[in-house]
């Protein structure tokens, strides 16, 4: 071992050791973690400061710099893994059903946090105190560098575990499983993957120059795909006279696709002019046709803003929106910085001869300058000043307070799992809400989602199932011309709110569940049976049930789908057209044996 990577490997040890204490405390529910904030605070403080350490060894900075920058890092993440903490913990100590990593839907304030983290700390090592700038060509070589490492780190990680389970496998064939059993036990996984990352960043530092050969190469390959990108870019701006909008909103991922264009065009520019300190191996023409080729982005990327509001303005606000709408607002500045070099009259007069005399010139200003915003609007959104499920789940009940959705039509699913803490406090509100019969409804449905113990599973807790009154607030009671107008038997609502292991039964008490009963004595025996119709949605084929009373208890007689909606049920037997009818073939019977025959041509839908 390398004298200089022993410190990289000791860090490297000593944070699979930590990450190994948080996770055993995890598992046992004992200290830190039956403290949420605290299981979050040391966990990402724990991942993000040796990594910090690791990214920032042989970057310039000076000694004193590189210390405050591992403080500071230190203290901001344990922030935000304390708020990711208390957006996975429990809403009660009754609320098992969730836990700090898993159900807090964290993946978009994670990768936020690993953005902003690599990107503050290249700004960091690429401030020059002295002159008071950043150094460009200083923040290109350590982005990179950075990003290669990280990568072949991962790769030589996966590589390693690699090996040792085909070791184990090896030894496992002649009976050996000492090594399989080894490498399983988290105690050994933690501290060795621990000390194999730091060992890889200590190797990939020392062999720094190689790092620099491998990005050549990979930017000379991107660099040859920005021409063809920008040939479909002018095309596709030149036949939207013809096309229009239309079929690009009809695929309902309109913003997606175009951003991801954008995103694409931006890295491809840059793996070009990498750091300006040469001139762009084109040819000398294609190198001046790509200019204006460049100003299609300005199309690209306000034609994705304009359907990224739409959707918002139509449906709400939600986290991916909101995360969208960042992305537009690096796109939009990328592209509009990046076409200032084409338009040299939009910049100022200390710009414009610099900008006529190198290709792109104000690339290396605008990232430096979008960095920072990344930077400052990535705090934001990974904390609790901006989070995006927080916006999502106050734009989405602002839907719901004005009647824009339908009670039974609102996600109240998207509040209890996909929004954290914050979706589940607003659950928990609108489960006590009074008032409107629409506000009893509201509460019902969000009761009945709050009973519920996983995300699609039917177990709902018994003791949580919805009310009697609830049930019978999202019962819609159907009549046949004829019907005396019987009243619902609470012997029925009670069967209809209960969940349970009855299989095919109705789903009424599932939140998003619209349900219709007819009484009707289908069987003629002088006893009123039900028939049921389930649909999820007014668009959806319904699930019929019919049921019949069985000692005060009801039964489920048959159930069966078709095509046809809840709408059109309805209607069908408020007319009338909803009958019974003797069947084509009469039942055979052997002793006490009954056999039911089914013509295989006849089609219940």
């Amino acid at each position: 071992m390398m004298p200089a990577s022993r410190p990289m490997v000791l860090v490297g040890a000593l944070q699979g050791l930590v990450l190994w204490w948080l996770w055993r405390a995890s598992e046992d529910q004992v200290w830190p973690a039956t403290a949420p904030m605290l299981l979050g605070a040391l966990l990402w403080a724990a991942i993000a400061v040796p990594a910090a350490y690791y990214l920032s060894e042989n970057s310039g900075m000076p000694r004193a710099r590189r210390r405050l920058l591992l403080l500071v890092v230190g203290a901001v993440y344990a922030g935000l893994g304390a708020y990711a903490g208390w957006m996975g913990a429990p809403l009660d100590a009754d609320d098992q059903a969730r836990r700090l990593i898993g159900h807090s839907n964290a993946f978009g304030q994670i990768l936020g946090a690993m953005v902003m983290g690599f990107m503050g700390l290249t700004l960091a090592a690429g401030w020059q105190r002295a002159t008071r700038r950043f150094d460009y060509p200083q923040l290109f070589v350590i982005a990179w560098r950075n990003a290669m490492l990280a990568a072949s780190v991962a790769v030589l990680t996966q590589l390693f575990w690699a090996v040792l389970f085909s070791g184990a496998w090896l030894m496992k064939s002649i009976g050996l499983h000492f090594i399989s059993e080894l490498i399983q036990k988290p105690i050994f996984a933690f501290p060795v993957t621990g000390m194999v990352v730091g060992g890889a960043f200590a190797v990939g530092h020392s062999r720094a120059e190689l790092l620099v050969h491998l990005r050549r190469y990979w930017l000379a390959l991107n660099a040859w795909l920005l021409p063809l990108l920008l040939l479909f870019g002018v095309m596709w701006v030149a036949m939207l006279p013809v096309t229009g909008l239309e079929p690009l909103f009809a695929t309902r991922n309109a913003a997606f696709t175009l951003l991801w264009f954008a995103a694409l065009a931006v890295s491809f520019l840059n793996c070009a002019w990498q750091d300006g300190e040469d001139a762009p191996h084109y040819p000398r023409w294609l190198a001046r046709l790509l200019a204006p080729a460049w100003l299609t982005l300005l199309f690209v990327a306000g034609i994705a803003g304009w359907a990224l509001w739409q959707r918002i303005d139509q449906y709400g606000l939600t986290e991916d929106r909101a995360w969208g709408a960042f992305v537009w607002l690096l796109a939009m500045g990328y592209a509009v910085g990046y076409s200032a070099s084409v338009l040299p009259s939009l910049l100022p007069r200390a710009w414009r001869e610099r900008a006529r005399a190198r290709w792109f010139a104000t690339v290396a200003p605008t990232n430096i300058a979008m960095a920072l915003v990344a930077v400052a609007c990535l705090a934001l959104l990974t904390s609790p000043a901006l989070d995006p499920r927080r916006l999502g789940v106050d734009s989405q009940l602002a839907r719901l307070q004005r009647g824009d959705v339908a009670p039974a039509d609102f996600d109240y699913r998207y509040l209890h799992w996909d929004s954290g803490q914050w979706g589940r406090q607003a659950l928990q509100q609108l489960a006590q809400a009074t008032g409107t019969p629409r506000d009893v409804a509201i509460a019902g449905f969000a009761r009945a989602e709050l009973a519920r113990k996983s995300r699609w599973g039917d177990d709902i807790d018994a003791h949580n199932a919805p009310t009697a009154a609830d049930l019978r607030a999202r019962l819609t009671v159907l009549s046949a011309p004829g019907d005396k107008g019987a009243a619902l038997p609470e012997s029925l609502v009670d069967f209809l709110r209960q969940p349970g292991d009855r299989y095919n039964a109705p789903d009424c008490h599932e939140p998003g569940h619209q349900c219709a009963v007819w009484l009707h004595d289908f069987n003629t025996d002088g006893v009123a049976d039900a028939l049921v119709l389930d649909s999820e949605g007014q668009d959806d084929g319904v699930n019929v049930h019919l049921l019949t009373p069985d000692k005060k208890r009801w039964r489920q007689v048959d159930q069966f789908c078709c095509r046809q909606t809840l709408a059109a049920w309805s209607a069908a037997i408020a007319r009338g057209e909803v009958t019974t009818v003797a069947p084509e073939w009469p039942d055979i019977r052997m002793g006490e044996k009954r056999f039911r025959v089914e013509d295989d041509r006849a089609d219940r839908d």
